[in-house]
C-alpha cells in the first residue's frame, strides 16, 4: 500500500510540474477538447448514420471498408489511449528532459487532431 501511495504522489508531483509548462497545458486542453467534440459529433449525427460506414480505408474498396457505426468510437478512444500512454511515458521516463516531454504531448495533439478530422470527414461523407 505504501508503494502505491508513493507512486501516486510521484505521479501527482511530476504532473503538477509538467502542467505548468504552457505547451503541455495547451495540448492537454486541445486533446481533451477534440475528444469531447468527437464524441459530441458522433452523438449529434448518430440518428442519421447508415448501418455501415466507411472506416477501414486501408482495405480494398468495397464492403471490406465498411464497419458498424459504433466503430466510430475507435477514433476518440484511440486518441485518449495514445494521450494516456504519452502521459505515463512523460512522467516516468522523460520528465527530466522537457523537450522530449513536449514532443510526446505534441504527438498526442497531432493524433487527436487527425482523429477528429477523420471522424468529421466520415460523418459528413455518410450523412
Amino acid at each position: 500500500m505504501k508503494l502505491l501511495n508513493h507512486q501516486a504522489q510521484h505521479f501527482s508531483s511530476h504532473w503538477k510540474t509538467m502542467r505548468s509548462n504552457w505547451i503541455i497545458g495547451l495540448v492537454n486542453k486541445f486533446v481533451l477538447g477534440f475528444t469531447v467534440l468527437s464524441i459530441l459529433a458522433i452523438l449529434w449525427r448518430w440518428h442519421l448514420l447508415p448501418p455501415a460506414i466507411p472506416l477501414w480505408y486501408s482495405r480494398p474498396w468495397g464492403i471490406d471498408q465498411l464497419a458498424p457505426p459504433i466503430w466510430l468510437l475507435v477514433l476518440p478512444i484511440s486518441s485518449i489511449i495514445v494521450y494516456l500512454l504519452n502521459l505515463v511515458i512523460a512522467i516516468y521516463v522523460t520528465h527530466e528532459y522537457l523537450i522530449f516531454t513536449q514532443i510526446l504531448f505534441l504527438s498526442s495533439f497531432v493524433i487527436s487532431l487527425l482523429s477528429f478530422i477523420t471522424l468529421i470527414k466520415i460523418l459528413f461523407l455518410v450523412t
